[in-house]
């Protein structure tokens, strides 16, 4: 358990002491929150134009049910003693029925999930906000709900890529599964470079901010004994002032 606890405290975390090599870290996170405003507020639109389409889907999926439904018929005509009969009809359920069905849990349950996204989506776009607004002002407090959101949505990022591992159509765009390791790998890379520099300039920030708490605690201090000095001195020059007033006006025998 010692060796442990040395250890751990051994242990220093990894910050960034720049922004690819040339920008410093605010200006780093100023890039960031800059381009993951334009990346969100892009796939915000998709999504409403998504959600848009597929209320209309939902539309011409029922209008197809009822157009099945009519031409199968719910009443079927027999002769019966010269007349009409109506009764309701018992065929099976067909396959096209089957598919309308999976076809309209499967819009469902498109709905849901787009609607989720743009809720996410949303929300990941006003603590962009907030990190552009805390990189400007240099306030530790606006960087920490993009710190957040973006390590729930890295973990979100990492499930959709395995699940879009299991399409080749989406694996197919890229060339291969070679390919799309690559630049799934890549792209992921990236985004927790850019976690760890705003991370490290979250930290920088409030180091910067601890140490202008310590100087004007520092200086509170210098003035509070400038001030007990000043008193002090005051205090003394008047008892000297009133023992030089007492001493010229007594004889020289009180003197002695």
């Amino acid at each position: 358990m010692k060796k442990l606890q040395c250890n751990w405290r051994k242990m220093k975390i990894i910050r960034l002491n720049n922004f690819l090599f040339i920008l410093n870290l605010r200006q780093g996170a100023i890039l960031i929150a800059v381009h993951q405003i334009a990346l969100s507020s892009f796939v915000l639109i998709i999504l409403l134009v998504g959600i848009s389409h597929v209320g209309e889907m939902l539309t011409l999926l029922h209008n197809d049910m009822e157009d099945e439904a009519e031409r199968r018929g719910f009443f079927e005509v027999k002769y019966g003693g010269g007349h009409l009969l109506f009764h309701e009809s018992d065929l099976p359920t067909s396959n096209n029925q089957k598919r309308f069905v999976k076809a309209q849990h499967l819009a469902s349950a498109t709905v849901i999930l787009l609607y989720t996204s743009t809720a996410l989506t949303a929300a990941y776009l006003a603590c962009c906000i907030m990190l552009l607004h805390g990189a400007v002002r240099c306030r530790r407090a606006f960087l920490l709900p993009w710190i957040a959101a973006a390590c729930i949505a890295l973990l979100l990022l990492l499930v959709a890529l395995a699940l879009a591992d299991t399409y080749p159509c989406l694996v197919n765009l890229f060339g291969g599964h070679n390919l799309y390791h690559f630049g799934c790998a890549i792209f992921v890379l990236t985004f927790v470079y850019a976690i760890s520099a705003v991370t490290s300039f979250a930290l920088e920030t409030s180091a910067v901010a601890a140490a202008r708490g310590a100087s004007c605690a520092e200086n509170n201090d210098e003035r509070g004994e400038r001030l007990l000095l000043l008193d002090h001195a005051a205090h003394s020059s008047l008892l000297s002032a009133a023992q030089l007033k007492r001493m010229s006006s007594c004889t020289r025998t009180q003197f002695v």
